[in-house]
């Protein structure tokens, strides 16, 4: 009798627990529906930082400081930044000769004119007269 009892406990041992015990583990191979979700809106977010970074470096306005000064054929800024002399054109009506000024807008590609120009958008900042170079 001791004996048949030993399978009967072993064999309610085993079913106890394979009730009592934890599913078996099972191994996720590749990336669930929400990571491909989430993967998609961090590649659009990076492609969106990078098109509007490009975009505002092509597009960004220059700025120019310097001297304005009366030429013959017009209004020039001596800048103070590359030391080159820039014919103004565009929106010069602010700008008085014999003033420093920052001036915005962009470079004009080379013309057949001998000095380089400067197409203006507006006059950023007036700084007053410009300095008189000291005489010996």
């Amino acid at each position: 009798m001791a004996a048949r009892r030993n399978p009967i406990l072993a064999t309610a041992a085993v079913c106890a627990l394979a009730v009592i015990a934890p599913p078996p583990a099972t191994a996720q191979i590749g990336v669930s529906n929400s990571d491909v979700v989430w993967i998609g809106v961090a590649i659009g977010a990076i492609g969106a930082g990078i098109g509007v970074g490009i975009y505002y470096a092509v597009h960004h306005s220059q700025s120019m400081t310097g001297c304005a000064v009366s030429a013959a054929g017009g209004l020039e800024l001596q800048s103070k930044g590359d030391q080159q002399t820039y014919v103004l054109i565009g929106a010069v009506s602010a700008i008085k000769p014999g003033e420093r000024v920052r001036v915005t807008g962009k470079r004009v590609k080379k013309s057949a004119g001998p000095a380089p120009q400067f197409l203006v958008d507006h006059m950023a900042k007036d700084y007053g007269s410009c300095p008189q170079p000291a005489t010996p």
